[in-house]
C-alpha cells in the first residue's frame, strides 16, 4: 500500500508534458516511427558524407547499371576487406542486351571507410571531402560503386536517395509550417474578434480621428518613426542578401533553404517591429490606413484607365461612371466615416472562397503562368508556397472554433479584466490551449505533402534536373514502364522510402495523439 500511494503521488507531481512523454514511450509504433524519421533526417543532413559521388555526377556509359557486386572473399576463399572489381558495359552476343560485366582479373579495389573523396560543402558552408566509404580508385575512376544501382544517367541511386530526402522530407515541413502560421494567425483573429467589429480606419475630418491621434505620447510617435526606418533597413538588407548570395546560385537546394530561412527570419523581425514599435503609435496606424486606401484608389484608377483605353461608346461611359463612383467613395471614406469590419466574417468568407478552388485546376494554371525560364527548384518552391497559401483554411476553421471556446475561460477573462492587451491574451492564455491539437495536426499533415511532392513530379511541377527528390526518382521508374519491375527493380527504391516515411509520420502522429490526450491516464 505505501508503494502504491507513493506511485500515485509521483504521477500527480508530473507536469502534463511529462505525463505525455510517459504515455508516448508506451507506444511502440510511435517510437519506431520516430526512430525511422530520425534516421532519414540524419541521412538527409549528412547526404554528402554518405554518398560516394556528388549529386550531379553521372556516368552515361553505365545507364541503368545494376547494383555493384561487392566481394568479401579473396581468390582463395578467405574473408578479406570488401572490394569491388573493374566493370564495363558489353552487349551480350546471345540476348543482344547491353550488360555490365564484372572482371576481377582487370583489378580489385578495396573499400575503405571514412576516406577522402570528392570535395563538398557541409550545410553549404563548411568545406570537406570526408566520405563514409570509398577509396582513391573512385577519384581515379578505375571502378564504379553503385550500392543500389544507377539511374538513366548513370548516377548512383544510393547517394541520390539521401540527396532527394532533403527535398522530400523538408518540403513537407516547410509547406506545413507556412500553412500553420497563416492558419493560426487567421483562425486566432477570427475566433478572438468574432462578434467584435474592429476599426479599420477613421476619416481625417471626423472628430474621433484627432482624439485617436492625441491618445498617444510624442515618444510613441518617435518610436514608430524609428520602427519604420528599421523596417526600411531590414528590407534593404534582405534585398542585398538575395542579390549577392541567393540569386547567383538558385539551382542548389541548400541555397533555396538559406533563402527560405532568411525570408522566415526577416518576416518575423518585420512583424515584431510593426507590432512593438509602429502599431503602438496611433499616428502610424493612421498613415497605414491612408496608404491602404490610396493603394486601393490607385488600383481602381489603373483598372478604369486601362478599360477606357480599350473600349468605346456606352462601355466607356459606364466604366467612367463606375470608376468615378468608386473613387468618390474612397475619397469620402478618407475624409469622414469610421469604417469597422467583422474580422470573423471576412476571414471565414475568404476561407470558403479558397476552399472552392480545386488543387488540380490551380496546378494547371500555375504551370502556365510561371515562366519556363524560372529555375526548376525555384519553380517547385513557388508552387508549394502558393498551395500552402491556398490550403490554410481548414486549420483556420479549427483554430477559430477552439479560440471561441478558450477566450471565454476564466483565466482569459481575468487577464482581460487586469488590462492585458489582446495580443498578450491570445499568445499567453488562449493559443497554448491549442498546442496539443497543433502538434498532432502537423505530424499528420506532413505525409500528405510528401505524397503531394511525388504527384507534382509526375505533373512536371516538382523538382527537376539536376536537383533530385524521391518523387522525381520514382517518376523515372514510371517512365520505363513494366521493365522497372522485371529488369530494373532498383529504380523502385525511392517508392519504398516514400512508403516508410509516410508510415513513420502516421505512426508518430497516432502516438502523439494518444500521448497528448489529457483524458488518458498514465
Amino acid at each position: 500500500m505505501p508503494n502504491h500511494s507513493k506511485a500515485n503521488t509521483s504521477a500527480q507531481s508530473r507536469s502534463f508534458f511529462q505525463q505525455a512523454w510517459v504515455r508516448f514511450k508506451r507506444h511502440p509504433l510511435a517510437r519506431l516511427g520516430a526512430a525511422v524519421l530520425l534516421v532519414f533526417y540524419l541521412g538527409a543532413l549528412f547526404a554528402d558524407f554518405l554518398a560516394p559521388y556528388p549529386e550531379e555526377k553521372s556516368f552515361r556509359d553505365f545507364s541503368y547499371a545494376p547494383p555493384t557486386q561487392i566481394f568479401w572473399r579473396d581468390e582463395n576463399g578467405r574473408l578479406t576487406r570488401p572490394y569491388v572489381c573493374a566493370s564495363e558495359r558489353r552487349r551480350n552476343p546471345e540476348t543482344f542486351k547491353v550488360e555490365v560485366i564484372t572482371d576481377c582479373e582487370k583489378g580489385r579495389y578495396p573499400i575503405y571507410f571514412f576516406v577522402e573523396g570528392e570535395p563538398y560543402r557541409f550545410l553549404g558552408v563548411i568545406p570537406s571531402n570526408l566520405h563514409l566509404f570509398g577509396g582513391p580508385w573512385l577519384l581515379e575512376d578505375k571502378a564504379k560503386l553503385f550500392l543500389w544501382g544507377a539511374d538513366d544517367f548513370g548516377r548512383d541511386i544510393w547517394g541520390r536517395i539521401w540527396f532527394g530526402a532533403r527535398i522530400s522530407l523538408t518540403i513537407g515541413i516547410f509547406a506545413v509550417a507556412l500553412a500553420l502560421i497563416i492558419g493560426i494567425f487567421m483562425g486566432s483573429l477570427a475566433g478572438y474578434y468574432a462578434g467584435r467589429p474592429v476599426t479599420f480606419s477613421i476619416g481625417v475630418l471626423n472628430p474621433q480621428f484627432w482624439r485617436f491621434i492625441r491618445a498617444n505620447r510624442p515618444v510613441d510617435h518617435l518610436m514608430a518613426l524609428l520602427g519604420l526606418l528599421l523596417l526600411l533597413g531590414l528590407v534593404w538588407a534582405m534585398g542585398q542578401g538575395y542579390q549577392q548570395y541567393i540569386r547567383p546560385d538558385l539551382q542548389r537546394v541548400s541555397t533555396l533553404a538559406l533563402a527560405g530561412l532568411g525570408l522566415v527570419v526577416g518576416t518575423a523581425l518585420m512583424g515584431m517591429l510593426l507590432y512593438f514599435l509602429v502599431w503602438r503609435s496611433h499616428l502610424a496606424r493612421a498613415l497605414l490606413w491612408l496608404l491602404v486606401w490610396v493603394g486601393v484608389a490607385w488600383l481602381v484608377w489603373i483598372t478604369v484607365y486601362g478599360f477606357l483605353q480599350t473600349s468605346r461608346g456606352l462601355e466607356a461611359v459606364l466604366a467612367g461612371l463606375v470608376g468615378a463612383v468608386l473613387l468618390a467613395a474612397i475619397g469620402y471614406v478618407l475624409l469622414w466615416p469610421r469604417v469597422e469590419f467583422d474580422l470573423d466574417t471576412i476571414i471565414m468568407r475568404t476561407v470558403e472562397v479558397l476552399a472552392a478552388i480545386p488543387d488540380l485546376f490551380l496546378l494547371i494554371i500555375l504551370s502556365v503562368l510561371i515562366p519556363m525560364e524560372v529555375p526548376p527548384a525555384v519553380r517547385f518552391v513557388l508552387v508549394v508556397t502558393i498551395l500552402s497559401f491556398v490550403n490554410w483554411g481548414g486549420l483556420a476553421r479549427i483554430i477559430r472554433s477552439q479560440v471561441l471556446q478558450l477566450r471565454e475561460m476564466e483565466y482569459a477573462q481575468a487577464a482581460q479584466a487586469l488590462g492585458a492587451g489582446d495580443a498578450r491574451i491570445v499568445l499567453r492564455h488562449v493559443l497554448p490551449g491549442t498546442y496539443t491539437y497543433l502538434i498532432v495536426a502537423v505530424t499528420l499533415a506532413i505525409p500528405g505533402f510528401i505524397l503531394g511532392e511525388s504527384g507534382l513530379s509526375f505533373l512536371g511541377l516538382g523538382i527537376q534536373e539536376p536537383a533530385t527528390s524521391w518523387g522525381l526518382m520514382l517518376s523515372k521508374a514510371q517512365a520505363t514502364g513494366i521493365t522497372a519491375f522485371t529488369e530494373r527493380p532498383w529504380l523502385l527504391i525511392p517508392g519504398v522510402f516514400i512508403l516508410l516515411a509516410v508510415l513513420a509520420y502516421n505512426f508518430l502522429g497516432d502516438g502523439l495523439r494518444d500521448a497528448l490526450d489529457p483524458r488518458t491516464k498514465v
